[in-house]
């Protein structure tokens, strides 16, 4: 789901910069800023966190089907955290800043990915909802350290409602009666 969430993200980012001669890409951005050249986009998404939404954890290990009983680890709800990088061209920063501006303009004239208005949206995904998220310079900092670059032009956003959910065919039986037995001194 994380693949198929991303990718879908970038397709429908890709249809909407084409019109301004942009192209977006997938990859790892701490390898391609050491080698620029090998980039084949103007701006290049990377996953740079996925967290866990415990808050939606479905409490329940089984799952009733008919007269059966199914075990079933609750489903994980993932946060993905994006990165958003404008690499080309190197060496015009205003056009960097402007691609960065297209990405931000489509997010916000569309935030919410769904069956109804993305039809290459994952079947397994109900919806993805993306929001920018602000960081302070010593959090920019940091990310651009660890992915061992100076920096460039970027954005970032948190894309919510990534579930995986795989059920199990391990069966049991439903509990039809309970036999207890009390011991009277």
């Amino acid at each position: 789901m994380i693949f198929s969430a991303v990718n879908c993200i970038q397709q429908e980012l890709d249809n909407y910069l084409n019109g301004f001669t942009v192209t977006v890409d997938v990859g790892n951005i701490s390898e391609l800023v050491n080698n620029i050249a090998d980039a084949n986009a103007d701006i290049i998404i990377s996953v740079i966190n996925i967290e866990e939404n415990r808050i939606s954890r479905d409490p329940d290990y089984f799952k009733r089907r008919d007269n059966d009983i199914f075990l079933k680890n609750p489903a994980l709800h993932l946060h993905l955290t994006l990165l958003f990088t404008s690499l080309k061209p190197s060496n015009a920063y205003g056009k960097s800043l402007e691609n960065l501006q297209h990405v931000i303009e489509f997010f916000q004239k569309k935030y919410v990915f769904d069956h109804a208005n993305t039809p290459t949206l994952d079947s397994k995904i109900e919806k993805l909802i993306a929001e920018m998220v602000t960081l302070n310079l010593q959090q920019l900092n940091e990310i651009w350290s660890v992915l061992g670059s100076k920096y460039y032009p970027s954005v970032v956003y948190r894309v919510r409602m990534v579930t995986i959910d795989h059920e199990t065919e391990d069966g049991g039986n439903l509990v039809k009666e309970i036999e207890t037995k009390y011991f009277m001194k």
